[in-house]
């Protein structure tokens, strides 16, 4: 299949498609002038875009690319481990922030109702 095929079944654009080729991420034969893709390439491309949604950078998949044509899947696991704690980091400092806020909130509601019942 050719690249409009494969934007449509991956989901990716033309664009996304070739930038993903032109960071290595994704080898594609050729045809004469035109790129053959097959359903390896669309499952490839489905899973760097969600890679994305998950925060994971172009750069990092890059950086996690073996030497080979695939990406390290290892490396990939340690990788996503570690995504995970950080993401469990920032969780825990949104709770506090979120706790400190209605503390907070609570605090300013009392000075008001002190402040109405002064006047």
């Amino acid at each position: 299949m050719f690249i409009n095929e494969a934007s449509k079944r991956s989901g990716a654009t033309q664009r996304a498609i070739r930038l993903y080729e032109s960071l290595g991420l994704l080898n594609v034969s050729r045809s004469g002038k035109y790129r053959v893709y097959n359903q390896q390439h669309i499952s490839l491309i489905k899973i760097i875009k969600e890679a994305q949604t998950l925060g994971i950078q172009l750069s990092d998949l890059v950086a996690l690319k073996s030497e080979q044509e695939d990406l390290d899947w290892a490396l990939v696991s340690d990788f996503l481990a570690q995504q995970q704690e950080l993401v469990e980091e920032k969780i825990k400092a949104l709770e506090i922030q979120k706790q400190r806020i209605a503390e907070y909130r609570i605090s300013i509601d009392q000075c008001v109702r002190g402040v109405d019942s002064d006047l």
